[in-house]
């Protein structure tokens, strides 16, 4: 097997196929024309909240400080040097992703919340949410880390079968709750685009690697560090998309050596400070016969999908 595309006589991508679904992004101007529908501005006319309107939202929310009676029971904690609050949490997700009766009997769908801040700084607006890509790159590795410390909790059930880190950001992307949030998902029976990514693999093991020496020709590529990479996707679920590949691991979450983990975490970062606090979400795999990876969508773009087939803004691939 090969990546297949085709290019126009000037030597421009037209189209690429999706090596893993075998769907086609067509590269077309069709979002150059102008839509009909009116811009929403989230700001909106309304006057700034005062700091005692914001801190009633925080006092509603279940994953804000002083709310901890209002999840689960909690399981995991991080609290830093001389604190008086904790830098991370975890607790079971209240509605499993996973029906419990798919795992054992044992709920193993978990939240991570990512950081105590439900707002950002000088926020004056519920729109003005604390997001990932501005937490720093020292506390995602500290998410990082415990949500694969939650992936290790879930493959010690026998009934698990493959674990999914999973990040929802933004209304647009499914979120139910705005506060910054990771999932971490056990499932009974693999996961189906792990799946048939692993198939795919078998089949053709220098696919990957095609992929890559594609996305740096057609200059995607955007870093690269000790065979890891971060590069624009064309052929992802959604227009904006980016992927996360370190070649040299491959493995479940819970046996990824720290250190490439750490790689990995940096790259995956700054994929999310390319798109801030944009609507987004992200899902990392990891399974032996596969490359650790994250598959990173940005959901604010618009997008045409025909007869699964998928419509790409030629100016995004021009703006890497």
């Amino acid at each position: 097997m090969s990546l297949l595309l085709e290019r126009t006589s000037s030597g421009d991508l037209l189209w690429v196929e999706n090596p893993f679904t075998g769907a086609v992004t067509y590269l077309t101007d069709i979002h150059l024309k102008q839509s009909g529908f009116q811009a929403r501005d989230p700001t909106g006319a309304a006057a700034p909240l005062q700091t005692h309107e914001l801190s009633e939202i925080c006092r509603a929310c279940a994953f804000c400080p002083g709310n901890e009676h209002m999840t689960t029971s909690e399981i995991m904690r991080r609290v830093p040097d001389a604190s008086d609050t904790w830098l991370t949490r975890a607790f079971p997700n209240l509605f499993p992703r996973v029906p419990t009766q798919c795992t054992g009997g044992k709920n193993e769908s978990y939240l991570l919340v990512e950081t105590p801040d439900h707002f950002r700084p000088g926020a004056t607006h519920p729109e003005h949410l604390a997001y990932t890509a501005a937490l720093g790159a020292s506390h995602f590795w500290d998410v990082m880390r415990d949500a694969v410390s939650l992936a290790q909790l879930s493959l010690a059930n026998p009934s698990v079968a493959g674990v999914v880190i999973r990040k929802n950001q933004g209304r647009e992307s499914g979120a139910s709750q705005p506060h910054p949030h990771t999932q971490v998902i056990g499932t009974g029976r693999p996961f189906a685009p792990i799946a048939r990514e692993k198939a795919v693999l078998e089949q053709d093991p220098t696919l990957w690697q095609q992929i890559l020496e594609f996305a740096e020709r057609e200059q995607l590529l955007i870093a690269e560090r000790e065979g890891c990479y971060l590069y624009f996707s064309p052929f992802g679920t959604f227009p904006r998309s980016y992927e996360v590949v370190d070649t040299r691991s491959s493995c479940r979450l819970d046996e990824v050596d720290p250190t490439r983990l750490h790689i990995f975490s940096d790259l995956l970062y700054r994929a999310l400070e390319i798109l801030g606090d944009a609507p987004l979400d992200y899902e990392v795999h990891a399974e032996p016969g596969l490359p650790l990876h994250a598959h990173i969508n940005a959901r604010h773009y618009p997008y045409s999908n025909i007869a699964g087939t998928l419509n790409l803004p030629m100016q995004l691939l021009r703006r890497v």
